[in-house]
């Protein structure tokens, strides 16, 4: 892009994409069933994926293919949203979007799906590399100066860190319509990712790093700055969905080789499972370690371990993620950021979402039992750090405390900015406030988590019910009603014939738990942690009672003390409170009878189990 075509550049001017001709495709409605309910006034995901699809879709550019806005700032009046050089976070918001389509079956702003699909196709040049336009986009300057972007790149530039994440997308496209487009073109963009890599055999990565990459280069400066190199790891995962659903073996091979670099080359983890530090040589005297990058690579090298059967990376990942835990606060789910950091560290709702999706993800591989830290964390942080709109007027009278700021329309607006970004994660808050920043990095990995706990609430084989987390469902075979933590009660309405057990969480004994079965009192059995109801038929709702109590505590989070009111595994109150956007106020949790609301349900006729 030219120094003429940037300073001739107006708002909704043409980008310039490397493919100008695509296939036409089509995209399957989203089809379930909806209907009213009363439901106790609980953590909802369902809820919480219809906000999640007002920000995906809303935080973005119409007038530039709605392209995301990567951050919005609330230390300005008005607020304000800006482009720059980190919107190719986008990525993340097109591999969530069906997913949260696929949990609420919301229509709105549909536009939007077809639009991010076409620039997919358009981004994929004839070597099947997937470029990144800079004509139009002048923003892409702002802030690319750190992964070596600059106007005399000329028209496009390569990022393999984007081409990795679209092929996640591309596979929910492919699940979706079940033709040949979207297969076609992933296995050409893994072709051309095969072709950018740095192949040196056991090993490869991309030059000089996977955000910034050139064709024939070695100039590789990952291993001098571990955390540029690392996000070869965000390519790998890709390329593993890629294979998971097409078996498309030069996939699998890549994704392999990508691993061994972060592990062999990098050794990003210690062999206990450690974070080892990603500062650059530059600055040596610096032993921080990334949290959100070295738990992305855990997820990455745990898809990997198990469509490769990998017993000992799977048994390092189990390690890392302890490791991950044991420097985090496990009551919230609170992980600071940066570990090593002499200061006090805010805690990216990424790594919240990464350690869930991992302690999922490994109690489904069988090598762990971590359903509770997940239900820990998802009661917690997880759902505290989404912005609502109780927390949307927070923010909004912070906002006004500041003299009114002029802003640059190129690459920032003000326009509707809290409504547009309802359903985001939050960037950097603190234990008890959510703070006052969003970068959409943490929205995009927020929103992919909400569906891996959504479709993780229960489990159905074979005719055998399974509910492990004690939350809000609607589904094909039963529907979900969680009265915690007002009460210490579940409810399960059946609709088809099942063979149905009931997860307890940690702070119930089996003794003290009671089970009635369309009014009338039935035994239990146990196998471990699950009550085994038996066999259930439609119409009967199985209720499950226990007792639930207070407790309070004094406990340091992060280098400060904070006393916290914990109700089962809410936290109901914390004390200070905040002072921009105050989290836990839920004073009506500490109600000893369950408050109600009437919602729409939606069972969706298909799951990905993703």
């Amino acid at each position: 892009m030219s120094a003429q075509q940037l300073a001739s550049w107006k708002p909704g001017d043409p980008i310039g994409y490397i493919r100008e001709d695509i296939p036409d495709f089509n995209i399957p409605a989203y089809e379930g069933e909806s209907y009213s309910a009363i439901v106790p006034d609980t953590l909802d995901l369902q809820e919480r994926a219809a906000l999640a699809v007002n920000v995906l879709t809303s935080a973005t550019d119409p007038e530039a293919d709605y392209e995301q806005y990567v951050r919005v700032r609330f230390r300005q009046n008005p607020p304000m949203m800006q482009h720059d050089y980190s919107d190719q976070c986008l990525v993340k918001f097109m591999e969530a979007l069906p997913l949260m389509r696929i949990i609420t079956g919301s229509d709105l702003n549909t536009q939007v799906d077809r639009r991010w699909m076409e620039v997919a196709l358009r981004r994929i040049g004839p070597d099947g590399i997937v470029y990144t336009p800079l004509r139009g986009r002048p923003w892409a300057f702002i802030d690319g100066a750190t992964f070596n972007v600059t106007p005399e790149d000329g028209d496009q530039f390569i990022e393999p860190f984007f081409g990795g994440r679209l092929l996640s997308a591309m596979m929910l496209y492919q699940v979706r319509d079940g033709g040949h487009l979207w297969r076609q073109q992933a296995e050409r963009v893994v072709d051309g990712l095969a072709s950018l890599a740095v192949d040196r055999g056991s090993y490869a990565f991309y030059a000089p790093s996977s955000h910034y990459a050139k064709k024939g280069s070695a100039d590789e400066f990952g291993k001098s700055y571990p955390l540029m190199g690392a996000h070869v790891a965000f390519v790998a995962l890709g390329l593993v969905h890629t294979y998971r659903q097409t078996g498309y073996e030069s996939a699998v091979k890549l994704a392999g080789k990508l691993i061994r670099y972060v592990l062999d080359e990098l050794r990003y983890f210690g062999k206990d499972g450690s974070f080892t530090p990603d500062q650059p040589e530059s600055q040596p005297r610096v032993k921080w370690a990334h949290f959100h990058m070295h738990t992305y690579a855990l997820i990455a090298m745990l898809e990997y371990a198990r469509i490769t059967g990998d017993a000992d990376l799977l048994e390092l990942v189990r390690r890392g993620y302890e490791y991950g835990k044991a420097s985090g606060d496990v009551l919230l789910g609170y992980f600071p950021e940066n570990l090593g950091s002499w200061e006090f560290e805010h805690s990216e709702l990424c790594e919240v979402a990464d350690m869930i999706a991992i302690g999922l993800k490994l109690t489904d591989a069988g090598v762990g039992d971590y359903w509770d830290d997940v239900d820990r964390w998802t009661r917690n942080m997880f759902a505290e750090g989404q912005l609502t709109p109780s927390r949307g007027h927070y923010l909004e009278r912070f906002s006004a405390q500041f003299p009114v700021s002029a802003i640059d329309p190129m690459y920032q607006t003000t326009d509707r900015v809290i409504e547009r970004n309802i359903g985001a994660f939050a960037a950097c808050p603190e234990p008890n406030d959510w703070g006052a920043y969003i970068v959409h990095c943490c929205t995009g990995n927020g929103t992919r988590a909400i569906y891996y706990l959504w479709d993780h609430i229960l489990t159905h084989t074979d005719g055998k019910l399974r509910v492990n987390l004690l939350l809000n469902r609607a589904s094909r075979w039963a529907d979900i009603d969680s009265h915690i933590p007002y009460v210490g009660q579940v409810d399960v309405k059946v609709k088809q014939p099942v063979d149905l057990s009931i997860r307890i969480p940690e702070w119930v004994k089996p003794a003290d738990t009671v089970c009635r079965v369309a009014e009338v009192e039935r035994p239990l059995g146990w196998a471990g942690r699950y009550a085994e109801i038996g066999e259930v038929k439609p119409g009967d709702v199985v209720t499950l009672t226990f007792p639930i109590t207070e407790h309070s505590e004094t406990i340091w989070i992060e280098k400060r003390k904070y006393t916290l009111v914990r109700k089962g595994s809410d936290i109901v109150a914390i004390d200070p409170p905040g002072q921009i956007c105050p989290l836990y106020q839920r004073e009506h949790y500490r109600a000893s009878a369950t408050r109600w609301r009437k919602v729409e349900r939606f069972v969706s006729k298909e799951t990905i189990h993703y």
